[in-house]
């Protein structure tokens, strides 16, 4: 009886043409399927290599990627892990650990260093400020005295209570001529551009306050129906003692050029204190009054300290 199908053993150039293909049997019928039997001198062939050989490579004991992608099945690592004994009856332990267990993974150098937690019983004392503490003596000239507001408010404008209350919020801000003498008038601050030689120039008055705005209140005797308001901009703390007696000395102008303007008539019994318009160099009751401080009367409202002469 011939054999429809010649008995072949695969050449190992043609591993692609494996019986184990998907197409397997689509086109003909495979060995179980035949009708005829195996001839059996097919074990004969002593040199013969199951095709199984090239279709399955058998990794090496000595390959390199040995245990790349973990231990061998049934050879698990074994670990004794025995629970910590803790003391402490404190919640939270001084050092990391991981979950009650006596072995952790947390570096305790890494990538920080442990927090050093002060109590607030040991917090360090204020430091003090490092600026000069060096305080220079103020001389009010003679025939000079202090704007009362007396003088410039009647009953009906009478400030509120909280204006005179006592434990004011923030000290007053001095405004001290370095090395002593005179406070700084009006004119001389008005007329050049350099930086008033002050005490303290460079100190920001307003560090602890933040940014926001101040209402500076400037009350002149015999113009109390035009009260002076304006609003000074701390720049974020960072403004000066210098700075802010220049601005303050400004203000003083615009509020006597207003008056000029509007022509304001002084109030009856107020006619010394009258802002009247002189050339420079003539004595004047606005250019020659002298600022000494500002001072805090209550929530944002402050109060420019002035001395004058009539």
């Amino acid at each position: 009886m011939a054999y429809p199908y010649p008995l072949a053993f695969p050449d190992p150039r043609q591993l692609h043409a494996s019986s184990y293909s998907a197409l397997s049997g689509a086109l003909e019928p495979t060995l179980a399927q035949s009708g005829h039997s195996v001839r059996s001198n097919a074990a004969g062939y002593a040199d013969a290599v199951p095709i199984s050989t090239y279709l399955r490579a058998q990794p090496s004991p000595s390959s390199t990627l040995s245990g790349a992608l973990g231990p061998v099945p049934f050879q698990s690592q074994h670990h004794n892990i025995t629970p910590q004994t803790s003391t402490s009856n404190a919640i939270y332990s001084s050092s990391p650990h991981a979950l009650g267990y006596e072995e952790s993974s947390v570096n305790l150098h890494y990538p920080y260093p442990q927090r050093n937690i002060i109590h607030p019983a040991n917090y360090p004392v204020q430091i003090p400020s490092t600026s000069n503490q060096t305080s220079y003596k103020t001389v009010i000239p003679s025939g000079y005295h202090r704007l009362s507001l007396s003088a410039c408010l009647g009953k009906e404008d009478a400030r509120p209570s909280s204006w005179s209350r006592l434990g004011r919020e923030h000290a007053p801000i001095k405004f001290n001529r370095k090395g002593g003498g005179k406070p700084f008038r009006v004119d001389e601050l008005i007329k050049t551009d350099e930086t008033p030689e002050v005490e303290g120039r460079l100190d920001q008055v307003f560090k602890n306050i933040g940014d926001r705005y101040i209402k500076v209140i400037l009350t002149w005797p015999g113009y109390s129906k035009f009260p002076v308001e304006r609003r000074i901009c701390t720049e974020n703390g960072t403004l000066t003692r210098d700075k802010l007696l220049v601005i303050l000395a400004k203000h003083i102008e615009e509020f006597m050029h207003y008056v000029h303007r509007k022509e304001v008539t002084v109030e009856k019994g107020y006619e010394k204190y009258e802002l009247l318009w002189r050339p420079s160099g003539l004595p004047s009751v606005w250019r020659d009054c002298m600022i000494t401080s500002l001072a805090h009367r209550s929530g944002s409202m402050w109060e420019v300290e002035l001395y004058v002469r009539v």
